[in-house]
């Protein structure tokens, strides 16, 4: 018996020996990551290329992503051990998923949102109301919608849509902003020659962690030394991966060749920044920040609460469980006091026991570089504070904002020791505070404490010198009480004093130019009557000139003579038009109005011009296009009068035309495009480029001296921009121009606009201007006597009137068919004149014409609005006068 028990311990020992002799087996890991591969994952696959996780022993199979693949979904189905995930993971935990975060790898998130530059979309409150591709599975994105909150942008005042990877959504006009990352987007946006504005959530106050490793809280029960183990090769593949980019992504094109070299360089440069290993140790995850995150899910209402938490995040530091090895050794003694093992077994427990203090030696080791880590995190974190551009605080939510903590900046900002301000020893930031700033700085604060939102704000500080410095505030409340009431605040106060004075004197410069601009207004528009006045009576003297029989060389001075004043005018014309452009008062006054006559005055205007040269004229205009718009028919004329009168300048053979079509067509609203197009000298290249600028013009080169101010063509740019369109030129030196313009215009039923009153025929015009009574009233004696004898020419009988006061005692002794009305007199002004004639039903059909040297749309309508019968600006042409008296003689026949 004891034969066999001898043998037994021997043969005991020999299998112990054996099964410490054997390589250890590996644990086979599955881990479930995020995504396709990318440097993204760097970390994971230097672990398993270059053996970390072997020495762990673990045997690690890594999964790539997708999007119909979910990591938490992977983990609690048990198809993955480990996976990764985003600042969503405690999300899940809220919701009482059982999942564990074990490492936080990336420091910051590095999710945005993507805007077309052109669009203009700069903020997230440019966003209200734009179609934001943001939602997936149905939620949106929580990080970005933290975003919006925080900057008082609710969800509901945003146009959700789901988010479509890649670029395709944004640029076809599907959405106004995608979501993406910073990590990739940029590069391949930049390789395209996109021009992309990224909007990022840490820029407005909201900081998620980015990949964190997680594992379920089953899987972490189950096997602790083994998350533990596959925690420390993740860390060192990390720390591999960042110190040796270069070297992963050769490893990452071996395996993958599909991959772009350089937007893995682009990549690995970005996520550098967003693990800060230099500052942060790799997996660092800081539980009061978790909680923020956590805090803004309860903000967003996706969840009630943040009692779920605990349990959340594992503490790689926590000490093994080694009572098992108590049993063990007792289990050890029975055996050995029966005897049934020998000295064999007692040799394989001992070695053992030897294997699992080295383990305990080396999770000693551990823990001494980890505390060694953690002092150098501390005093990196101690210099970054210490270098933020001002100061750090933590302070009780109590009426003297009591100090626990403040930076070294203190003093640059105050100009006190930090000292003086920890548990207001000699001073406490509320008697720092502007007496009439104090009450809103704590309105802010308690209102955004309460709400358990983060506050920003600026006001005024006494610095030690006594001055007053500006400075600008962002902070939030950390600590709590039971019942909900704030307890601690933290946060960063700056010094923006200089950005303060710089906005007030841009603010006193903009109050400064405003005043001045509408100063040059008001002379440009007085100086503009007191030119029109006189150039008045140059153009009535040249047209009475030419009523009359000269011959030769009289008759071409009067010609030119008459030309030339219509030259200054189209002068005077175009710079009030400029100064109301630069002012912003021009506007559209949008009436129904017939295109087809528009297109025919127009046409009429520049007949004579096209006939004096020999030039033919064709007027093209589509079927399809609607008889009767609504729009803007006077600023719709300038514009094509501009185009036609330059095509006719600078034209000397050949042809001009004027195309019009119809571009697109909705059911209350038509875009159509107008052409003007010439066989002229054409526009040089280098000319094109600068030609819609204020005061320039075209070069003629040898052809013709340059008329003009220079302004037409930037007018008429912008009345095109107004009418929402745009205006753009193509030329050939020595064949010719195209001046090509799109504008919108409103439909309308045909019937909504009164048909033109027909034009009477010569004879029928000339009847009803013979012996017509005609009252002129006008303060300037040569406009009076210039209008008097066009009249006479006419036919009509006249009386003159130079004020108010004698045009009433006319109008009480005579009967007159119609009254041309001057506006600006002394005493009583045409236009009142004109609203206390109207009270009288005597004069409330006669027609009274407006006329007068004031010649802006404002002035139009005042005229019409006081009664005035219709406005004819000064100077005018003997056939504008001539077809305005006929059409109200004509009407007022039709009433008698």
């Amino acid at each position: 018996m004891m034969r066999r028990l001898i043998w037994l311990g021997l043969l005991c020992c020999l299998l112990g020996k054996l099964a410490s002799a054997a390589p250890p087996t590996l644990e086979p890991v599955t881990v479930q990551l995020k995504w396709q591969p990318q440097f993204q994952f760097a970390g994971y696959y230097a672990a398993l290329e270059y053996g970390f996780f072997h020495e762990e022993g673990l045997d690690v199979t890594l999964v790539p992503g997708g999007s119909d693949i979910a990591p938490l979904i992977e983990v609690m189905e048990g198809r993955a051990d480990y996976a990764i995930e985003a600042g969503d993971l405690v999300y899940y935990r809220l919701q009482g998923k059982p999942v564990v975060a074990l490492a936080s790898i990336f420091q910051h998130s590095p999710a945005m949102l993507m805007t077309e530059g052109k669009a203009g979309l700069r903020t997230p409150h440019d966003l209200a109301h734009k179609r934001i591709g943001m939602q997936v599975g149905g939620q949106p994105l929580v990080e970005i919608a933290a975003m919006f909150v925080n900057e008082g942008v609710t969800l509901d005042a945003l146009a959700l849509q789901p988010n479509r990877p890649g670029m395709t959504a944004l640029l076809s006009g599907q959405v106004d902003a995608e979501y993406g990352y910073m990590t990739s987007e940029p590069f391949f946006n930049q390789q395209a020659g996109r021009d992309i504005h990224y909007i990022q959530p840490i820029t407005y106050g909201v900081d998620f962690y980015g990949d964190t490793l997680f594992t379920s809280e089953r899987h972490l029960e189950e096997h602790p030394a083994q998350v533990a183990a596959l925690r420390r090769a993740v860390v060192r593949g990390w720390q591999y991966a960042l110190e040796n980019p270069d070297d992963m992504i050769t490893v990452l094109l071996k395996r993958y060749p599909q991959l772009n070299r350089e937007a893995l360089q682009f990549e690995a440069a970005r996520i550098h920044e967003l693990v800060k290993p230099d500052i942060v140790k790799i997996g660092h995850m800081n539980s009061e920040r978790w909680r923020r995150m956590a805090d803004t899910f309860v903000k967003l209402g996706m969840v009630k609460d943040t009692s779920k938490l605990d349990g959340f995040l594992y503490d790689p530091d926590q000490k093994p469980d080694y009572r098992w090895l108590w049993w063990v050794l007792g289990g050890f003694g029975v055996v050995a006091l029966l005897g049934f093992v020998g000295s064999g077994m007692v040799a394989w427990f001992n070695g053992r026991l030897q294997e699992k203090n080295t383990l305990l030696q080396h999770s000693v080791t551990a823990q001494q570089a980890s505390e060694q880590l953690l002092q150098e995190s501390q005093r990196s974190l101690q210099s970054l504070i210490g270098n933020l551009p001002g100061m750090a605080y933590r302070c009780h939510n109590d009426a003297d904002w009591t100090m626990e903590f403040v930076s070294e900046g203190c003093e640059a900002l105050t100009g006190y020791p930090a000292e003086w301000l920890i548990a207001s020893q000699r001073l406490t930031w509320t008697h720092l505070i502007h007496p009439d700033d104090r009450a809103g700085v704590t309105a802010t604060v308690v209102k955004a404490s309460s709400a358990r939102h983060p506050f920003q704000l600026s006001y005024r500080i006494q610095h030690r010198s006594c001055e007053w410095r500006w400075v600008w505030e962002q902070g939030h409340c950390v600590a709590y009480d039971a019942a909900g009431e704030p307890l601690m605040l933290e946060g960063l106060i700056m010094d923006i004093t200089s950005q303060v004075d710089v906005q007030q004197k841009l603010q006193q410069a903009k109050e400064q130019a405003d005043t001045a601009t509408r100063a040059k207004s008001i002379f440009l528009a007085n100086i503009s009557h007191e030119i029109r006045t006189p150039l008045n009576a140059v153009t009535g003297l040249a047209q009475l000139l030419q009523q009359e029989s000269l011959q030769g060389k009289q008759r071409d001075y009067a010609e030119k003579l008459h030309s030339s004043s219509r030259l200054l005018l189209g002068i005077v014309e175009d710079v009030m038009d400029f100064s109301c452009i630069e002012a912003g008062e021009v506007v559209l006054r949008p009436v129904p109005f017939n295109v087809r006559g528009i297109l025919q005055s127009v046409r009429h205007i520049v007949q004579d011009a096209v006939t004096a040269k020999g030039l033919a004229f064709r007027l093209e205009v589509q079927d399809a296009i609607p008889a009767v718009l609504v729009g803007d028919p006077l600023r719709l004329s300038q514009v094509l009068n501009n185009l036609l009168i330059n095509a006719v300048k600078f034209t000397n053979k050949g042809s001009i035309s004027l195309h019009v079509s119809l571009q697109a067509q909705k059911a209350d609203k038509v875009r159509l495009h107008f052409s003007v197009r010439d066989t002229g000298i054409g526009i040089p290249a280098n000319q094109r480029e600068s030609l819609f600028e204020p005061f320039v013009r075209i070069d003629s080169g040898e052809h013709e001296a340059v008329k003009g101010a220079g302004l037409g063509l930037s007018i008429s740019r912008h009345l095109v921009e107004l009418m929402g369109g745009a205006i753009s030129v193509e030329s050939i030196p020595g064949v010719g121009s195209e001046f090509a313009f799109s504008a919108d215009f409103g439909c309308e039923a045909a019937s909504t606009l009164l048909p033109d009153a027909p034009t009477p025929a010569a004879d029928t015009a000339q009847t009803l201007l013979t012996g017509a009574r005609i009252l002129v009233v006008d303060d300037d004696a040569l406009n009076l006597m210039i209008c008097t004898e066009l009249l006479r020419i006419f036919g009509c009988v006249t009386e003159q009137a130079e004020n108010a006061t004698q045009a009433r005692g006319a109008l009480m002794a005579n009967t007159f068919d119609l009254v041309l009305m001057d506006i600006e007199m002394p005493g009583m002004t045409g236009d009142a004149l004109t609203r206390q004639l109207r009270t009288n039903p005597r004069w409330q059909a006669l027609p009274i014409i407006a006329m007068t040297a004031h010649a802006s749309t404002t002035i139009r309508e005042h005229c019409l609005a006081s009664g005035m019968s219709d406005y004819l600006a000064k100077p005018f042409e003997v056939a504008q006068l001539r077809a305005m008296l006929v059409r109200w003689l004509a009407e007022r026949a039709s009433h008698d």
